[in-house]
């Protein structure tokens, strides 16, 4: 049975069990085996002693190893963009030379988020040099693409389109992991 890691913020969710549970049912639907940071040996905390940060990055880094997919949440989480620690875990997974698919919940452009963060701020983005720019001069993506191009670019190199929501992924990754 093929085994899938399931990255995204969602372990910081109130409801995060039951979230994983139902995902790892819907694997379950299409033959493979659901994996997730909540698998980790232990009780996990959120808080505590700095070296925990090492121990759970080792035990996230095993759980990824030891699956032949990784799907992630790139819903945009605490900002513009997805968690970094997702796409920590999708850069591992890459390095591995494994797929990495991925959906989203937000169907609005990086840039078009960007945009609307900078004029709650009121520190509205410019386009009269040509480019997207915010207020420092920094140059914003502005590719239509729902994340960065480089996260982009990554799913599209498995020829596959960033999902709509995570059972479209997973049939992705069933049709992916069959041939």
């Amino acid at each position: 049975m093929f085994r899938v890691y399931l990255s995204g913020p969602d372990i910081f969710l109130p409801n995060s069990k039951d979230i994983d549970n139902n995902k790892k049912a819907i694997c379950e639907r299409y033959g493979m085996a659901g994996v997730s940071q909540l698998d980790m040996a232990g009780d996990r905390l959120f808080n505590g002693d700095a070296k925990m940060a090492g121990e759970i990055f080792d035990q996230c880094r095993e759980l990824i190893t030891n699956c032949d997919l990784l799907i992630a949440n790139m819903s945009p989480f605490r900002g513009p963009s997805l968690e970094a620690g997702t796409a920590l875990e999708m850069g591992l997974m890459l390095g591995l030379g494994k797929p990495v698919l991925g959906y989203s919940l937000d169907k609005e452009d990086y840039a078009a988020r960007l945009m609307k963060l900078h004029d709650v701020f009121e520190l509205p983005l410019n386009e009269t040099s040509g480019d997207l720019q915010a207020p420092d001069g920094l140059v914003v993506e502005n590719f239509g693409l729902s994340e960065g191009a480089l996260v982009t670019g990554a799913m599209q190199a498995a020829k596959i389109p960033i999902s709509e929501d995570f059972e479209s992924a997973v049939r992705w990754g069933r049709r992916l992991l069959a041939d």
